[in-house]
Formats: C-alpha cells, sequence, structure tokens
C-alpha cells in the first residue's frame, strides 16, 4: 500500500537532494516520490509517497 503526507525537516544552508534523501530515510525507507511544497525560514515542508 502507497501512502503520502508531508514531513517537515530541519532547513540548512545549501540544502540538495542528497540531505532531503537522507533526511526523509529516517521518516520511511521505502520512498516512492517526493516533492519540496514549502519552504519557511527554519523548515522545509515536503510531500512524500512511500510504500508501508
Amino acid at each position: 500500500m502507497i501512502r503520502s503526507s508531508v514531513v517537515k525537516i530541519k532547513k540548512i544552508n545549501n540544502f540538495d537532494n542528497i540531505y532531503i534523501e537522507s533526511e526523509l530515510n529516517k521518516f520511511c525507507k521505502d520512498i516512492v516520490r517526493w516533492a519540496v511544497v514549502d519552504i519557511k525560514q527554519d523548515a522545509l515542508s515536503v510531500s512524500v509517497s512511500y510504500i508501508i
């Protein structure tokens, strides 16, 4: 089954795909897709779909 959620991760200077994916892997290992949906001063909101 695939589930989707919006996850907030800490924003760092010069973040990239590798940083985002490593943070998302702490949330779930079987990621199908992800997209940054909002950027705040201290956090990124990432929509992520994953297999449960």
